[in-house]
């Protein structure tokens, strides 16, 4: 796995910015401002050279040094009761039920993928266009047991046995849940707000002293 920091999207930076000085010229202080074809703008006697910053290329491998970007971490309890049942096939045994109540913390982290092919950097007209995938779980829950009480217990049903079925249980729900909130336009809206101000970020800071940065558009596809 390639090794991801945010060196490279230092170094995008450093690539991406030209150099900014000032040459003397001897047009008269009454001289109206001129461009030149090396893209000087000329005026009351200097020639000022523009530093220009490839803003595509800074965003571009800036994002290409992750494999995604959390944009938004929610947590808490859940508080569920879980029915078990357990049976001896080929036997007169009736099956054997119990309830357990159990209590679990979990975490979420919810953001965009960006693996090769999750997004695309472009320019489009003045604006500078990132087209990303829609906000989805970026990794697996985190899920910890807190407590459980067993309510209902059966003959075939000890505690050893519940507490096992329960932890089986707990992760797949909590991807579950996972997938259900990610589709809630709250984490949708929060995340693209975080996304903005990561990318305006590395605007601001690569555009320091030279030409404005482009419009940032975000879309989805």
């Amino acid at each position: 796995m390639r090794k991801r920091t945010m060196l490279g999207a230092a170094s995008a930076v450093a690539l991406a910015v030209g150099s900014f000085y000032l040459l003397r010229r001897d047009e008269g202080e009454g001289a109206p401002p001129t461009m030149t074809r090396e893209g000087e703008t000329v005026q009351i006697g200097l020639v000022v050279k523009r530093r220009t910053v490839d803003y595509e290329t800074v965003i571009r491998e800036a994002l290409e040094e992750r494999l995604s970007l959390i944009t938004v971490t929610l947590k808490g309890d859940r508080l569920r009761d879980q029915h078990i049942a357990k049976s001896i096939r080929y036997t007169p045994l009736p099956t054997s039920r119990a309830r357990v109540r159990v209590k679990y913390h979990v975490e979420y982290a919810f953001g965009f993928p960006l693996e090769a092919g999750d997004f695309t950097v472009a320019r489009e007209g003045g604006d500078l266009l990132v087209t990303v995938r829609r906000p989805r779980m970026v990794a697996k829950p985190s899920v910890k047991l807190l407590a459980y009480e067993v309510l209902e217990s059966g003959i075939l049903v000890d505690e050893k046995t519940a507490i096992i079925e329960l932890q089986r249980r707990i992760q797949p729900e909590a991807e579950r849940r996972g997938r259900e909130l990610a589709s809630r336009s709250s984490v949708a809206s929060t995340s693209e707000r975080a996304l903005r101000r990561f990318l305006t970020g590395l605007l601001t800071e690569a555009g320091e002293g030279a030409e404005p940065p482009p419009r940032l558009v975000i879309r989805y596809r």
